[in-house]
């Protein structure tokens, strides 16, 4: 089964990095990284050199036995210095890679840009999701010296005279042309054979695998061991060219359509990479009336990393954890996007249906739908990490816990975590826990991020950002119009549920509806959590009879510090909790003075006299947020 592990904040604990370095303005390998307490000792040496082949570096370490996983990572110079000088977050053009402790001391990265100068670091961490103890870093500057080439085949030397002629033995193919340790794709049939080397090594006695790859070069041509699969090529499931899956597409199947790679036994095995090279699939057709982990791959293992995928027209339909790209992921996914249309019943994403692993710079323009619980934009179901991604796509769910990027946040005690992302569409929802943004946190923390689509639901916990929620949100916001039938309401959220979680920095200007009761321009029912320094401005009304609304909170069992409502476009002149201000008190103040004096400065753009406070927080857009 695949691993359930404890998710945190993968990208705020690499931050740790470089918070002198980037204080002082000076380029992050001339900072020694901070350790962290609590975890295995760092390798205390981490050493770069070029590897065999332009774009590549060797990076190692010494070992640490008792530390459960390795983090690389690796910068260039010239994208930090650019993001510091704009003033922007350089861990945007931080990557780094997580692998588990099987006693190696080496990693080769590959596709880098030859000729330009890289920081590499190494950390050490007792889960893999725990905060790394960090090396120093070791600076490269990569070779741009010229790759290896192929090797012609020399002719067959002429039959003597008389002599019956040999025919020449056909030449070997070399499947990595660019020798950067990945086997090509060009074609669909070479797409569906993965599945029969699953470690991406290049050996496989399956029929299928050599009919696809016909003669291949002994290692594929790999300079060293083959460790995935790259496309150069775009790929079309629609092969008969009609515009629609049918009988004649190649994968039709009876109307099942394509058969996904893998399945959560044996998965997308460790360490295997599948790089989509920036190229296109077009037309994927899964229809899964009685199978659950549907998509373009059924599961990927816990070191598998996806990147560079393009799914356009996507039409996937399954059980239990859907999506478009992956059923269920336990490995890292980056730069990868898919449109189209995701359906069944529970754990249903635009991307990925259920998600351990990381997510990062990847969005799904993707009509979700689900008659089941969990059912999100970007994920169904995540306890583990997603960064700067984003969902587009308009999300129904019958059952409970609804959102426009993730249906629900954790899973059991596990807790996920959302971090520079936003969704857009409009979300829908029958049940409980509907949001803009997560439907359901748990535990799970939400840091930068936003939601601009309208929520409605014929149930309760009901919110523009989130709707049920017992996790962190620090400098969020949304602006969608809420419109909740059940109880618990809220511009921002509609039931913050646990006592010693945090509202802070965040604020809502869409216009809360309740038919019922507990409802807030900023939050419907605060349970014991703490909101400081955020605001709301969206109109609030309840149904005749309903009580318990307020113009920011609706009912408070927690606290409420140094935090306001527009009592003019909201309509609510009085309430306890909060403090009601004009909109010309919200607008006046140009810094961080008067009732802002205890606001972020560096989180917060205070405008103009006729503007409300904007969110400039690890770099979020200010102009956005005010049209």
């Amino acid at each position: 089964m695949m691993k359930r592990i404890t998710a945190a904040l993968a990208l705020a604990t690499t931050a740790l990095l470089i918070a002198a370095a980037a204080a002082a303005g000076i380029p992050p390998a001339a900072a020694q990284a901070p350790a962290q307490n609590g975890g295995p000792p760092a390798p205390d040496s981490a050493q770069a050199v070029n590897g065999p082949n332009p774009g590549a570096a060797v990076v190692s370490w010494t070992a640490v036995p008792s530390a459960t996983h390795y983090r690389v990572g690796w910068v260039a110079y010239a994208d930090y210095n650019a993001a510091t000088a704009a003033g922007t977050n350089w861990l945007e053009a931080f990557t780094f890679v997580d692998l588990a402790n099987r006693g190696q001391t080496t990693h080769q990265i590959t596709r880098l840009t030859p000729g330009i100068d890289y920081a590499f670091i190494v950390g050490s961490s007792a889960g893999r999701y725990a905060a790394p103890t960090w090396s120093a870093w070791a600076s490269l500057t990569l070779s741009a010296a010229p790759g290896a080439t192929e090797c012609p085949t020399a002719p067959a030397p002429p039959p003597a005279n008389g002599a019956t002629p040999t025919p020449t033995p056909a030449a070997n193919i070399n499947y990595d042309r660019d020798d950067d340790g990945l086997i090509e794709i060009t074609t669909l049939a070479q797409l569906d054979v993965i599945r029969h080397d699953l470690d991406g090594d290049g050996v496989s006695a399956h029929a299928d695998y050599a009919a696809a790859f016909p003669n291949a070069m002994d290692g594929m041509g790999c300079l060293g061991p083959c460790s995935g699969y790259e496309l150069t090529a775009d790929l079309d499931f629609d092969t008969n060219g009609n515009g629609r899956p049918d009988a004649g597409d190649a994968y039709w199947d009876s109307g099942a359509g394509w058969l996904p790679i893998g399945d959560p036994e044996t998965e997308f095995r460790y360490n295997t990479v599948f790089d989509g090279g920036g190229h296109t699939i077009a037309n994927l057709f899964i229809y899964w009336t009685d199978g659950s982990h549907a998509g373009l791959f059924r599961a990927t293992g816990e070191d598998a990393e996806i990147r560079n995928v393009r799914l356009t027209n996507v039409r996937v339909l399954g059980q239990n954890w859907v999506g478009a790209l992956v059923g269920a992921n336990d490995g890292s996914i980056s730069h990868s996007s898919a449109d189209g249309r995701a359906s069944g019943k529970g754990g249903i994403g635009g991307l990925v249906g259920y998600n351990s692993g990381n997510i990062s710079h990847s969005k799904a323009v993707v009509t979700v739908e689900g008659s089941g619980n969990s059912i999100g934009g970007l994920v169904g179901h995540n306890p583990g990490t997603i960064a700067d991604s984003h969902a587009g796509g308009a999300v129904t769910g019958e059952g409970n816990n609804v959102g426009g990027l993730v249906g629900s946040g954790s899973y059991s005690s596990i807790c996920g975590a959302i971090s520079g992302s936003h969704a857009t569409g409009a979300v829908t929802g029958e049940g409980h826990s509907v949001g803009g943004l997560l439907g359901g946190s748990g535990c799970a923390t939400i840091s930068g991020s936003y939601a601009t689509g309208d929520v409605t639901s014929e149930g309760g916990s009901v919110g523009g950002l989130v709707g049920f929620a017992e996790g962190t949100i620090t400098a969020s916001y949304a602006t969608g119009d809420v419109t909740g039938e059940g109880s618990n309401v809220g511009g921002l959220v509609g039931y913050a549920h646990r006592r010693g979680a945090a509202i802070t920095a965040s604020y809502a200007t869409g216009d809360v509806s309740s038919k019922s009761s507990l409802f807030g321009g900023l939050v419907g029912r605060n349970n014991g959590s703490t909101i400081t320094a955020s605001y709301s401005v969206g109109r609030v009304a309840g149904a005749v009879g309903g009580y318990n609304g307020g113009g920011l909170v609706g009912y408070n069992a927690g606290s409420v510090v140094h935090s306001y409502w527009d009592t003019q476009t909201s309509g609510v002149s009085g309430g306890r909790h909060g403090t009601g201000k004009t909109t010309r008190e919200l607008q006046a103040p140009t810094g961080p003075t008067g009732i802002y004096s205890t606001w972020n400065a560096d989180w917060w753009d205070f405008g103009t006299r006729r503007q409300y406070p904007a969110l400039k927080y690890e770099g979020m857009d200010v102009a956005a947020q005010r049209p």
